[in-house]
């Protein structure tokens, strides 16, 4: 009788996987010699199985399956401070932003959408799409002569029954297929993430950890070499936040009236009414964190420590385009410019289907897979962080 002699584990790069990620901004991968310094610097690290030095190594053999499956991608809030101290210029940020990048279109709900936004040849469609509908929806609920009335009101142009019969839907897509999307990706990081356990702690619970630590931004604080990011990330969340509490405000107040539950105001709003305060300041916020974020990434000065993809570049713009169009609506309108103000409207609009409809296979996606891979790492024993030599949950 012979011993049973069990075969090795056979490793098969997929290349195609490799060069992907260096397309998506990780172009430094293979200067990476696994030192270990990204590990050690990084302040968010788990002291168990930390990263990105791990990453690295699954990376440069292409091992898709286990980096795609990582809960500490998303952990990784992009600090760039492995980057400043990695001693080849290997980059691990920009390698795991490249790896982020690809996942949108992995755990994409609807997989064509995913494979649409990964490439910047679909965008004359993606455009056409909201161009199409919003053109339809002028003409056919529109005010006769809207471009000549005095005072200019931009729901007599779109009104706003009209904009929900074309908004609503879209969102409604984008929410369900981002349910499914988190559903595939809950799935995969529960049994691909290393150092993880059984949950310990109800996911409820996790949940409002995870979002107080959003909303604090706790993690980008701790970072260093970018320490300029937590100002720009910050205003730019609150301030979208107050621009969408402010359109939904708008609509609700609209509803109101037209279901005649009582009378309040109706848009265009009074500039010191509460609602278009809320919607000045958050566009004032908004503009500015993502003016800051651009500055950084496209500027000439200062040593740039993050990558720019595609994924990036399309959300980034995107979303300077639906604050800067909102904007410059409302200057427009209330120069009494009435053919620019449409324009820029219309213009507004279609940036919006964009930004909202597009979301769960854009960089806007970012925000759902870290929430919810931030939420795992807080459920299981997994997140303990190196804070002087104590320890934490994430």
């Amino acid at each position: 009788m012979t011993d049973k002699v069990e075969s090795p584990d056979v490793i098969e790069p997929d290349m195609a996987f490799v060069r992907r990620i260096m397309e998506n901004g990780g172009h430094t991968l293979k200067k990476c010699f696994q030192c270990g310094n990204c590990s050690v610097v990084c302040e968010i690290s788990p002291d168990n199985v930390p990263f990105p030095r791990k990453e690295m190594v699954w990376a440069q053999w292409g091992l898709k399956d286990k980096l795609l499956a990582n809960a500490d991608i998303w952990i990784c809030h992009g600090c760039g401070d492995c980057t400043a101290h990695c001693p080849c210029g290997a980059k691990p940020a920009d390698v795991l932003a490249a790896v982020r990048n690809i996942s949108f279109s992995k755990y994409a709900g609807v997989e064509a959408m995913g494979r649409m936004l990964s490439s910047p040849s679909y965008l004359p469609v993606l455009f056409l799409v909201p161009a199409i509908l919003i053109t339809a929806m002028i003409f056919f609920a529109s005010k006769p002569g809207f471009m000549s009335a005095n005072p200019i009101v931009f729901s007599n142009m779109a009104p706003v029954h009209a904009i929900d019969m074309v908004f609503v839907p879209a969102v409604l897509f984008a929410a369900v297929s981002a349910m499914l999307g988190i559903k595939k990706f809950w799935t995969a990081i529960a049994k691909g993430s290393p150092g993880g356990a059984r949950i310990s702690s109800g996911l409820g619970k996790a949940a409002a950890v995870t979002a107080l630590g959003i909303l604090k931004h706790e993690k980008l604080g701790k970072c260093v070499t970018n320490a300029p990011r937590f100002l720009s990330h910050l205003m730019t969340m609150y301030g979208f936040l107050a621009l969408t509490a402010t359109t939904s405000l708008v609509a609700v107040m609209y509803w109101i009236n037209k279901l005649a539950i009582a009378e309040v105001a109706t848009t265009p709003l009074l500039l010191l009414h509460p609602v278009k305060i809320l919607g000045n300041l958050g566009a004032l916020a908004a503009v500015t964190g993502v003016t800051l974020i651009v500055a950084r990434r496209y500027g000439g000065s200062g040593e740039k420590t993050d990558g720019t993809g595609y994924y990036d570049s399309h959300f980034i713009f995107i979303l300077y385009g639906t604050i800067l169009t909102g904007i410059l609506s409302e200057l427009f309108r209330l120069a009494d410019v009435a053919a620019v103000a449409f324009w820029t409207y219309y213009v507004h609009l279609v940036l919006v289907f964009t930004l909202l409809a597009y979301a769960p296979f854009s960089k806007f996606a970012h925000m759902i897979y870290r929430f919810v891979a931030m939420m795992y790492a807080n459920s299981v024993d997994r997140a303990k962080e190196r804070i002087d030599d104590k320890t934490v949950r994430l």
